[in-house]
């Protein structure tokens, strides 16, 4: 069944064509987002998908019901799933005895990896992880146990990291604006200058928006303050900021740096709140606060007199508005699909991998030819592996 059509799925059609198949199957963990899902039928020509995970914060529920129709939906819990005896139970009850290839957005399958690759009854061929954060996690094990293609750092994926800014920025700015607020003329404190965080800050900008930008990095930092981005300490930072957009994925806020915030400060993140804050005493009596639901995804929390307005509930803002990226999305969906076809059709050795440039470049040309021709223009270029 197809779940979209147009362009993508047109796109996606193309790329599978030049792919080989296999009897493999994979389990995917993914964002459930309108004009996001057309790599499903690709993959599925790879391998076929046992079960879909969806991130918990990013599920559309008329996307989730499109799926659900045609692939079984299973909770994602990183709990549950860095427990090794869980997991490993787990994939026995979706590909036991299979060849598995495991799709990851967020490092998941890391912290159990090692110990599923041995119990499990079947062979974990291996897994395509697609996030910076994700990356780090299976960076920081001792031995990888298995294969691990990384799309993170594609070139594919920088189109994706620039409309993310933009996203998070258009969400912000949605939701002050539902509060009768504005952005122009703001100042602002951005959080970490990778990927998304340099283009929260150009969006920003671009909205007339005074932009500070703090980084542990002194290199991205040269690099914000070189193309004219405030920099200083970071209580001068976050004390003079009408608007704080965390995009570290480390903890860059805890409890101990509320009380720096300006009073009647915004705070929104750019990843999952569990990586971007550590503010779990929020809920709790010993922290002190008290919570108003002011309008749906922003609450505000008071203590002593002093307040601050949290977005999103600390996730990443961009999801409330289905974080739409356009076709550029299918960019970096086609590159993951074209990963788990070399891990299930070449040998590999435990490592860390990237597609090869030239299988970019194929994919790339084919994402021109399909969404920069005519309509009516006929369609015919393939992409091999």
């Amino acid at each position: 069944m197809r779940i979209e059509v147009g362009g993508a799925g047109a796109f996606f059609a193309e790329v599978a064509a030049g792919l080989p198949t296999s009897t493999a199957v994979a389990v995917v963990v993914t964002h459930l987002l309108p004009g996001q899902m057309n790599f499903l039928t690709a993959f599925e020509h790879v391998a076929r998908v046992v079960a879909v995970l969806p991130k918990p914060k990013s599920a559309d529920l008329r996307t989730r019901e499109l799926i659900a129709a045609v692939h079984r939906c299973d909770a994602l819990d990183r709990a549950r799933f860095a427990d090794p005896l869980w997991l490993t139970a787990y994939l026995e009850g979706r590909a036991a005895g299979r060849r598995l290839v495991l799709a990851d957005i967020g490092g998941y399958f890391a912290p159990a990896l090692a110990e599923a690759c041995t119990r499990f009854s079947g062979q974990i061929a291996g897994v395509v992880e697609d996030t910076e954060n994700g990356l780090l996690r299976y960076m920081q094990l001792d031995t990888l146990p298995c294969p691990v293609y990384s799309v993170a750092r594609s070139p594919l994926k920088e189109p994706e990291d620039r409309l993310v800014g933009e996203a998070i920025v258009f969400s912000i700015e949605s939701l002050l604006r539902r509060m009768g607020e504005v952005l122009p003329g703001r100042r602002a404190c951005v959080l970490g200058f990778g990927k998304i965080g340099s283009g929260i800050a150009a969006a920003l900008h671009g909205r007339h928006v005074q932009v500070t930008v703090r980084d542990t990095d002194p290199v991205r930092q040269a690099q914000a303050i070189a193309v004219g981005y405030r920099s200083g300490p970071l209580p001068e930072a976050l004390g003079g900021a009408d608007l704080v957009v965390s995009a570290t994925g480390s903890h860059a806020i805890g409890m101990e740096h509320l009380d720096l915030l300006r009073d009647g400060a915004f705070l929104a993140g750019a990843t999952s709140g569990d990586d971007e804050f550590d503010l779990s005493e929020l809920s709790d009596e010993a922290g002190g606060f008290t919570r108003q639901d002011v309008i749906d995804g922003i609450a505000r929390y008071d203590r002593e007199g002093r307040a601050f307005f949290l977005l999103g509930n600390g996730n990443a803002v961009n999801f409330l508005h289905t974080s739409a990226m356009g076709p550029a999305i299918h960019l970096i969906k086609a590159e993951i699909v074209a990963a788990a076809a070399r891990l299930l059709s070449d040998p590999h050795e435990p490592g860390l991998y990237e597609v090869p440039a030239r299988t970019r470049a194929r994919i790339a040309a084919a994402w021109v030819e399909t969404f920069q021709r005519p309509a009516d223009a006929p369609h015919g270029r393939q992409v091999p592996q």
